[in-house]
């Protein structure tokens, strides 16, 4: 893409400096760089409407075509940076993510880690502790339910 933008900006800047050069040696030395013959015997502007369309028809075609051509050249750049993005986002990203997998699974191990060795003795001494407290009320408010019920 590059290349081609250089190439065309180079054609460019030879054809102004051709025009600029010709414009001085013509005016100044008389030098005339396009033959006579290359050019026609009388020019003069378009007389008629019609010859007005005609040119703004030629002239339109050829905007037209450069536009078709700037559109096909602005696709390709957009394909190409799709599926530069496509390589890019498979080299970088893909690893990435099975890194933060990784990372997840670590955490979710040291997680269960935690919960098992911490929480999970703490909730068998407080069963048990909650056992043994059930049992002793139940031994101390024995004698009263063996008397049976209060009445009211």
């Amino acid at each position: 893409m590059r290349f081609i933008g250089t190439v065309i900006a180079a054609a460019v800047v030879l054809l102004l400096l051709y025009l600029f050069v010709a414009f001085i040696l013509q005016g100044y030395f008389g030098v005339v760089l396009v033959p006579e013959s290359w050019l026609p015997d009388s020019w003069s502007a378009p007389d008629s409407l019609a010859q007005w369309r005609d040119i703004v028809i030629i002239l339109l075609g050829i905007f037209w075509i450069l536009s078709g051509i700037l559109t096909v050249v602005l696709l390709v750049a957009l394909l190409f940076l799709v599926f530069l993005l496509r390589r890019i986002l498979k080299e970088n990203a893909a690893p990435a993510l099975d890194s933060l997998k990784d990372t997840f699974d670590n955490i979710r191990g040291t997680a269960e880690f935690a919960g098992e060795s911490v929480v999970s003795p703490i909730i068998r001494v407080y069963s048990v502790v909650s056992g043994v407290r059930s049992g002793i009320g139940a031994i101390t408010h024995l004698p009263g339910r063996v008397r049976g019920r209060k009445k009211k």
